[in-house]
């Protein structure tokens, strides 16, 4: 178990919302049991390859969103310089 209350809390809502057939559901139920400790827990190989993949994906979708948020920010800017063009013309 850890003793900190936000990885406790994080490991908790884990627990709830992945299906019990799920590497990363039974990850957080082996640290919330006491079974293993959270860092023995992220080193061992059954979970290795779980968390490897969960954040891979959680990097790729961030990512996939800065580039969303940047394209449109470039839009606005855009927007921005063209409507100032019409207005003096």
């Amino acid at each position: 178990m850890t003793a900190d209350p936000v990885a406790r809390a994080v490991l908790r809502r884990l627990a709830e919302l992945r299906p019990p057939d799920d590497p990363l559901h039974a990850f957080a139920t082996t640290v919330l049991t006491g079974e293993a400790t959270l860092r023995a827990a992220a080193t061992h190989p059954a979970f290795t390859e779980a968390l490897q993949a969960t954040l891979e994906a959680t990097l790729e979708a961030a990512l996939h969103e800065a580039a969303l948020h940047e394209a449109a920010l470039h839009d606005d800017r855009h927007r921005t310089v063209a409507g100032r063009g019409e207005a003096r013309g």
